[in-house]
C-alpha cells in the first residue's frame, strides 16, 4: 500500500519522469511536471512532502520555483536535479532555499532511494517536525537499495512482473532480504487495496500450521472458540508470502498442494470450501532442489511454487551495495544527526558478512551504541565491530566449495584464476589469525620470508591491522548479538 508522502517531480525529459515514477512511485505518491508552468499548478491545488526539481526546463530556469514553493509550503523539502558540474548554480539553488542537489547520472534512481530519506530526515530535525520524520522513514522502510548490478538486476525483474498472478519462489541466503523482494512484488501492482500476508511457516507448531493457513472452525479443537479465516482467505485477491517453506511439515504440504490445484480451501473441522484467488510467493534459506531429492519436499508442491525462480545475492558479492544501506541504516536507527565516515565504510567493505544485510545492520547499531556513549555522532573506523555468525573455518570451506565448478560452463579461465586467488585469500586469514597476526611468525612456520607474507597479503587484498583488530574485537566484544533488533522484511 502506497504511504501518504506525496512528492512532486519538475523534469522535461519524460523517459526520465518514467523511470523515478516507476521506482519511486512503488511506495509513494509521486506526481509530476514537464515544466515550470505546470508546476506551478500543481503547487498550487496540493502540498508535497519533496519537489525534485530540475535546473534547467523549456519555459524557464527552474531556480525560479524554488522561492515560490517555500511561500507555497515553507516545509517543503526541495532536491536540485542538475546535469552539470555548474556548482556556483548549485550553491545558488541553496542560498534560494533548496535543502540539497543529485547529480543526474547512471545512478540517479538508487541514489534517490537513499538521498530522499536522509535529506527529508534531517530537515524535519532541523525543523523540528517529527510527523514528517517519522512519514519518511515509514514511506522508504521496504525500498530495495544499492546500486550494485544484482540489486538493478532485481528491481528490473521485480517490476517484470506487474501484472502477472504467476508463483514466485524466492531463494537465497538468510538475511538477503527476501521478504522485501515479497512486498515490492505485491506493491507494483496498481490496486493499492491489493492484500499482502506474511506467514513463517518456521514459526509455527507443526499442529497449528494448518490451521494458521487455511482457518479452522469453532470447537474443531481445544483452544478454537470461535471461527477463524486462514491466512489464505485473508490474501484473497492478493498475494501470500509463505517465508521458510522449508520448514513446512509434509502433513501441510499436502493440503497447500490441494490449494495451489483447487483455487479452494477447507477449514480444519469444516467440510465446506471456500474460494481462494491469490499468490503465492514462497522463500526458503534452504536447498529446496536437495529436499525435494531426499523427500523431504514434495516435488509436485515444488513444481506448483517454482513458476518464477529469484535468487537473491549475498552481501559479500554485492559489496557496492554497502554505501547505500550503510546510510540508510544509520538514518533508521540513529536519526539524522548521525554520519558514518569514510572510513568506516571502509572498515564495512573489508569484511565478508556471513549474516548478510542482517548482520550489517547489528554492526550500524553496535556502531551507533558506541558513539552515543562517547557523546559524538560520527562513526569511526574504530567504532565499527563485526562478528561472524557462524563458525569462521565451517564458513569459509563452505564459500571454497560454493566456488568449485559445477558444470562445464563455469570452467573458465578468469574462474580459475577467482578460485585459487579465493583459497589464497581464505588460507592466509585463517593463518594470520591462528598466529594472532604476527607475520614474522607464520613466515617462520611456513617457510618464506617475512617480504614474500607482506607482499602476499598485499596481492590479496588483505590488512594485517585489520585482522588484528578483527581477531580483538572477537575476543573482547561483550555486546550480545542475538536480540539485536534487525531491518524488517530482512530474512
Amino acid at each position: 500500500m502506497k504511504s501518504d508522502f506525496k512528492i512532486l517531480l519538475v523534469e522535461d525529459m519524460e523517459s526520465f519522469r518514467g523511470a523515478v515514477v516507476q521506482m519511486l512511485g512503488v511506495y509513494n505518491d509521486v506526481d509530476e511536471a514537464a515544466s515550470v508552468e505546470e508546476a506551478r499548478k500543481k503547487l498550487q491545488t496540493g502540498a508535497y512532502d519533496v519537489v525534485l526539481l530540475d535546473k534547467g526546463l523549456p519555459d524557464g530556469d527552474g531556480k525560479s520555483l524554488i522561492s515560490e514553493v517555500k511561500s507555497f509550503c515553507p516545509n517543503t523539502v526541495i532536491i536540485v536535479l542538475t546535469s552539470d558540474s555548474d556548482f556556483t548554480s548549485v550553491k545558488h539553488c541553496i542560498a534560494l532555499g533548496a535543502d540539497d542537489y543529485v547529480i543526474k547520472s547512471d545512478n540517479i534512481i538508487p541514489d534517490l532511494l537513499v538521498r530522499i530519506p536522509v535529506v527529508v530526515s534531517k530537515a524535519a530535525s532541523q525543523r523540528r517536525l517529527k510527523n514528517l520524520d517519522q512519514q519518511v522513514k515509514e514511506a522508504f522502510k521496504y525500498e530495495i537499495v544499492g546500486k550494485s548490478p544484482q540489486t538493478m538486476d532485481l528491481r528490473e525483474e521485480i517490476l517484470s512482473l506487474k501484472g502477472s498472478s504467476a508463483n514466485v519462489f524466492i531463494s537465497g541466503e538468510s538475511g538477503t532480504g527476501k521478504e522485501l523482494i515479497a512486498r515490492r512484488i505485491n506493491a507494483i501492482e496498481d490496486d493499492m487495496r491489493r492484500p499482502f500476508v506474511a506467514i513463517n511457516c518456521g514459526a509455527i507448531p507443526e499442529n497449528l500450521i494448518e490451521s494458521e493457513l487455511f482457518g479452522h472452525k469453532k470447537g474443531s479443537f481445544t483452544g478454537a472458540t470461535q471461527d477463524k479465516p486462514g491466512r489464505f482467505e485473508l490474501a484473497h485477491g492478493g498475494d501470500i508470502f509463505l517465508d521458510e517453506i522449508g520448514e513446512m511439515p509434509l502433513s501441510a504440504q499436502v493440503r497447500l498442494l490441494r490449494v495451489l490445484q483447487e483455487y479452494e480451501v477447507t477449514r480444519v473441522g469444516d467440510t465446506r470450501p471456500i474460494k481462494v484467488d491469490c499468490r503465492v510467493i514462497a522463500a526458503t534459506n534452504k536447498n529446496i532442489e536437495e529436499m525435494v531429492a531426499n523427500g523431504t519436499f514434495r516435488e509436485d508442491l515444488y513444481h506448483r511454487l517454482n513458476v518464477v525462480r529469484m535468487q537473491t545475492a549475498p552481501l559479500r558479492e554485492r559489496m557496492t551495495d554497502i554505501d547505500d544501506l550503510a546510510k540508510l541504516f544509520v538514518l533508521q536507527v540513529g536519526g539524522p544527526n548521525f554520519k558514518i565516515t569514510d572510513t568506516a565504510l571502509k572498515a564495512l567493505k573489508a569484511y565478508d558478512w556471513p549474516g548478510n544485510v542482517r548482520e550489517l545492520r547489528n554492526a550500524i547499531e553496535r556502531a551507533i551504541i558506541s558513539v552515543r556513549r562517547g557523546k559524538a555522532t560520527d562513526i569511526s573506523y574504530d567504532d565499527i565491530s563485526v562478528q561472524a555468525s557462524v563458525d569462521t573455518i565451517s564458513y569459509r570451506m563452505r564459500k571454497i566449495e560454493a566456488s568449485l565448478p559445477s558444470d562445464i560452463n563455469a570452467l573458465t579461465p578468469e574462474n580459475y584464476d577467482k578460485f585459487f586467488e579465493l583459497i589464497g585469500r581464505e588460507y592466509f586469514k585463517s593463518a594470520l589469525e591462528a598466529v594472532n597476526g604476527d607475520a614474522s611468525e607464520l613466515a617462520q612456520l611456513i617457510g618464506v620470508s617475512r617480504s614474500t607474507v607482506f607482499n602476499k597479503l598485499k596481492s590479496l587484498g588483505l590488512s594485517i591491522r585489520e585482522l588484528n583488530r578483527k581477531k580483538k574485537i572477537a575476543r573482547t566484544s561483550k555486546w550480545n548479538t542475538s536480540n539485536q533488533k534487525t531491518m524488517e522484511g530482512y530474512l
